[in-house]
């Protein structure tokens, strides 16, 4: 991730979108710091993330949410957690090992455990995700239009 381009943008995002995006409490904070999460990726849930969830289309989670989402559900141990969903029920997630966003298809899944055919990269990084809720630009809202989406933008 880029550091300076998130700081950026999240500032942007809080003055332009009026959506805030604070440090978690200490609780909070030592909760991420025990996940196997890259620590550029537990900064951004611990400093630059939402405080609450967000509707921009999907919605996306606040901090507290991801980390409620994940003791439920434990995605992480495929390297994926999750930060939203869509109004059909399509799931959001980020991707540790290299900061792309990926929708999963519940229509294309038989089972969620491993199915990786059913997920899908809709932004090859955080910072093009946030970069287009700053800018007000279309957020896929499930994972079809969001593979379209990355064909037509190539991920950004």
């Amino acid at each position: 991730m880029h550091d300076n381009l998130l700081y950026a943008v999240i500032s942007t995002i809080e003055e332009v979108r009026k959506f805030k995006c604070e440090n978690i409490n200490q609780e909070l904070f030592q909760e991420f710091e025990s996940l196997d999460l890259n620590l550029e990726s537990k900064r951004l849930f611990q400093h630059r993330w939402f405080s609450e969830n967000i509707e921009v289309g999907p919605t996306i989670y606040s901090s507290e949410n991801i980390l409620k989402s994940e003791k439920e559900n434990l995605h992480l141990k495929n390297g994926i957690i999750e930060i939203g969903y869509c109004p059909n029920g399509d799931e959001i997630f980020f991707r540790d090992k290299d900061s792309a966003i990926l929708y999963w298809s519940h229509d294309e899944a038989e089972d969620w455990q491993n199915d990786e055919n059913s997920l899908f990269v809709v932004y090859r990084r955080v910072e093009y995700f946030l970069l287009n809720i700053c800018n007000r630009n279309f957020i896929p809202w499930d994972s079809y239009s969001g593979q379209e989406y990355y064909e037509l933008y190539d991920g950004k």
